[in-house]
């Protein structure tokens, strides 16, 4: 440890700037050895730095993608508005996102068509579409299926998908 305590203003700068680009102990512990012939243990490389005031700077790790059990429930009239109207005037198709997915699906929701005629409605692992109305009989006409996947691209594409 004596060859520690020999290092100049200079190498204790690059130390610092090894800690700062956030090096390892060991890491730290190596450089010495291979840059200024310092060979030190793991355990007085430590005491270095804290003799040194030399903290390790951890990077940032890139913030983890919401699991897909929280998505939260999404207004898309704001979305909808950048999105071609090609419905028929008065057709309106309100979609939501579920909190918890529909087991086997990527996403799944809740669709309230104009009529009042509510579905639910979810895409699969292998990209396919459900739609599951509670009325089994309801069949949206051309320009809710229009409007509900225009809705339902502006939620996806809101979403991350």
């Amino acid at each position: 440890m004596s060859n520690a305590k020999t290092l100049t203003e200079d190498q204790i700068a690059q130390v610092r700037s090894w800690a700062d680009e956030g090096s390892g102990i060991s890491e730290i512990q190596k450089k010495l050895s291979e840059e200024f012939g310092v060979r030190v243990t793991y355990l007085e490389t430590r005491f270095l730095l804290e003799d040194w005031r030399i903290e390790i700077r951890i990077p940032a790790k890139p913030e983890p993608e919401k699991p897909e059990e929280e998505v939260e429930d999404i207004e898309t009239d704001e979305d909808s508005a950048d999105l071609p109207d090609s419905t028929a005037p008065g057709v309106k198709v309100k979609l939501s996102v579920d909190q918890v997915l529909r087991p086997g699906a990527l996403v799944s929701g809740k669709a309230i068509f104009s009529g009042g005629q509510s579905a639910s409605w979810w895409i699969d692992q292998m990209g396919r579409l459900g739609l599951d109305a509670v009325d089994p009989k309801f069949r949206p006409s051309e320009e809710e299926s229009i409007a509900f996947q225009n809705e339902l691209r502006a939620i996806l594409r809101k979403s991350g998908f």
